[in-house]
């Protein structure tokens, strides 16, 4: 079980304390609201990233690394609920490697708390010409996931169905959004970081995470705290199901079902719900793939998602767009036999065993993320507590979280006669 610590307000420091790996990880997420500052939010933690009033230049901010036994920087922006999590990390031999006795995690957690505290930053300006090669590369990213149709998809779905719930806003802002960013949106967006974020410091290594506890505590002693309290609309069920469709110059169709999953929390019902869609439409075994995509041949590819943060379900396929109808009816009577209990009892058990699998976490970075994607959440949950509850899952709670699920939207992002590509 890791040590979990209060540093400041709404601060907390989680430490898994293991000498499995060769190398250790710290990575500091900071969770907040999904407003009309995530498009600033996110080129803050990209700026963060670049530099900090110590190793003012790329340059030295690598040799810096380079001197930590080639240490690894990384920033990340994710979706948790309704709430924008920023991340920077840094990946780093561990302590028992080291050449001397100096402790590298001390070292890099003093380098992460100088580049969120003490950034490159002057008279309020992180850099005219950062900010742009930022802008560029976000957009860039943006660009990247819309050119890719499946993702594109998938997404679309999700900002139709949460038209109306902060959910639905893209995670990076929109590109008039970031284009529209000053500098001085940039410096208050950090201001307000620093006060409100919740925010969790997440370590995995071999060493005590005292001196790392000492280094943040410090840091934040000198910031006044006013923590931005950001709760998640659950919506039980769908209403009357809303089909968008949209056409693009492809040969494979995209056809994308959301469902509300019944939840009204991100931890209502986990395992059941955790098994069931993994039976639904996520393993090999599942109906989804043995039925839509194995045995009828309606689909190139066919599995669903969880998203226990939101309480929703999306089934994702790819199809010929003239065999949307027969997909989707084919789909819905897969989640029939469910709820209905027509599934072999030997799936269930393939699916725990392959659930179990799944969460048996096999690297710093794997530990570091389950770790951190909990920032939000009250009581912290090891890979083990949820496996010992998936192993209790019965085939009539599976059922009963069939039955649960309600279907909102259905996007399908259909081909037309000018597609010269077949993506899988």
């Amino acid at each position: 079980m890791p040590q979990v610590r209060m540093i400041a307000e709404q601060v907390r420091l989680l430490s898994e304390q293991t000498d499995r790996f060769k190398t250790g990880r710290i990575s500091v997420s900071m969770a907040l609201p999904m407003d009309e500052r995530m498009a600033a939010n996110s080129l803050l933690i990209f700026l963060l990233k670049r530099s900090c009033k110590e190793y003012p230049d790329f340059s030295l901010l690598n040799g810096k690394l380079d001197e930590l036994y080639g240490a690894s920087l990384s920033a990340s922006v994710s979706k948790s609920g309704e709430s924008q999590v920023l991340t920077l990390s840094l990946t780093c031999l561990d302590d028992r490697f080291a050449l001397t006795d100096e402790s590298i995690v001390e070292q890099c957690a003093q380098l992460l708390a100088s580049m969120i505290f003490s950034p490159n930053c002057k008279g309020g300006s992180f850099g005219a010409e950062n900010l742009a090669a930022e802008k560029r590369l976000l957009i860039q990213r943006i660009e990247e996931e819309l050119n890719d149709k499946r993702a594109y998809a998938f997404n679309r779905c999700i900002s139709l169905m949460c038209s109306n719930e902060a959910y639905g806003r893209p995670k990076y802002g929109t590109v008039e959004e970031i284009q529209a960013v000053k500098m001085a949106d940039i410096y208050a967006a950090w201001k307000n970081m620093l006060s409100t974020a919740v925010i969790q410091i997440t370590v995995v290594g071999s060493s005590n995470a005292d001196d790392v506890a000492k280094i943040f505590e410090k840091c934040f002693s000198k910031i006044e705290r006013n923590p931005a309290k950001t709760e998640t609309v659950f919506i039980r069920r769908g209403g009357h199901f809303n089909r968008y469709e949209e056409k693009y110059p492809v040969n494979q169709g995209k056809l994308v079902i959301g469902f509300r999953a019944g939840t009204q929390n991100s931890r209502d019902n986990l395992a059941a719900v955790t098994v069931m869609n993994d039976i639904f439409g996520m393993g090999t075994y599942s109906k989804l793939f043995m039925n839509v995509r194995e045995k009828l041949s309606l689909a190139y590819y066919c599995w669903s998602k969880f998203i226990a943060s939101k309480g929703l379900v999306l089934v994702e396929g790819g199809i010929d767009t003239n065999k949307e109808k027969k997909v989707s009816a084919e789909i819905l009577s897969q989640l029939s036999d469910l709820r209905n209990g027509k599934t072999d009892p030997e799936v269930l058990e393939s699916s725990k065993r392959s659930l179990k699998e799944r969460h048996t976490l096999t690297t710093p970075e794997s530990i570091c993320a389950w770790y951190a994607s909990q920032v939000l959440e009250d009581e912290i949950l090891t890979p083990e507590n949820i496996v010992e509850e998936i192993e209790k899952v019965t085939m009539e709670q599976v059922c009963e979280a069939a039955k649960k699920l309600s279907i909102d939207t259905i996007f399908m992002l259909s081909a037309t006669e000018e597609g010269e590509t077949n993506e899988d």
